[in-house]
């Protein structure tokens, strides 16, 4: 009788085994299925927005990431015009030293009529580049920076602005969803009037600091603050970035930003705040 039962009980152990086995063989492969692309989009939103990352790879490998925006705007009707925001981010990132630059441009048309004829007449046009090298101490968190940037702006009083800085640069904090950073040094500045404008050159020593938190919201879209400031007796000038970044498919994503730019020293006629809201794609190139 016992007999019977064990035997009764090992062919139901072999009949139903398999089965249990494919079974959970092909769940554990669906759940592998879904986890990869999530795990792959954490890591194309990390390469495109966090470039600056030392866990990356090995303390003797490099890491290279470059980026590139487009967004473009064009209106018809009451107001014809058509405008063009276009940047390009490049970082490398080795065992002592990193490396940033940024270029950045925008250019606006509308259509005015002149003598009963209308014509394309450039309303904006501005290029901005900057890069950034750090040299990483004992902890790779705590940096000196050198920094130097260039901006030439059709419409403003100046022909060019260009300012060169230096000093300390640090990560507070990095977990798996945050990251917070600021640098601050001391620099130079030169501001070069219009021919056009009665103004004098400006220049001097100015003190610049900047600050930049991110935080990942879900595994494919990061939220991102940053905020600069140039200052020194005479004049401040300040900037701050707003961003919502969300990854759409492969190396492919949408950003929606709004910038505020503060000059203390505009001109009467102009206005000391400047905002700009945009809808750009983001394509990682490498």
């Amino acid at each position: 009788m016992h007999l019977t039962i064990q035997l009764a009980i090992l062919r139901c152990i072999a009949f139903y085994l398999p089965i249990m086995f494919r079974r959970i063989m092909l769940r554990y492969l669906i759940l592998l299925a879904l986890c990869f692309p999530c795990h792959a989009q954490i890591n194309i939103m990390r390469s495109l927005y966090m470039s600056d990352s030392t866990g990356a790879l090995p303390d003797s490998g490099s890491n290279i990431s470059a980026t590139g925006e487009l967004g473009y705007l064009y209106n018809k009707g009451n107001t014809n015009s058509s405008s063009i925001n276009a940047k390009f981010n490049i970082s490398h990132e080795l065992e002592k030293w990193s490396y940033q630059a940024i270029a950045n441009t925008r250019y606006k048309t509308s259509k005015e009529a002149d003598d009963g004829q209308a014509q394309n007449v450039t309303t904006a046009q501005k290029n901005f580049i900057s890069t950034q090298i750090d040299f990483k101490l004992a902890s790779p968190d705590e940096r000196i920076f050198i920094y130097a940037e260039y901006e030439n702006d059709r419409f403003d009083i100046y022909d060019y602005q260009t300012l060169v800085a230096s000093g300390w640069s640090e990560r507070l904090w990095r977990d798996e969803f945050s990251e917070f950073k600021y640098s601050v040094g001391p620099g130079y500045a030169l501001a070069e009037a219009s021919d056009d404008e009665q103004n004098d050159d400006l220049q001097g020593v100015i003190l610049r600091a900047a600050l930049e938190y991110t935080l990942e919201i879900s595994k494919s879209a990061q939220f991102r603050q940053f905020i600069s400031t140039e200052s020194d007796p005479e004049y401040t000038k300040t900037k701050s970035e707003t961003s919502l970044s969300t990854k759409i498919f492969g190396s492919l994503a949408m950003k929606l930003s709004f910038i505020m730019e503060h000059n203390s020293n505009a001109e009467i006629s102009q206005e000391s705040l400047d905002t700009e809201t945009a809808v750009t794609l983001v394509y990682q190139f490498f």
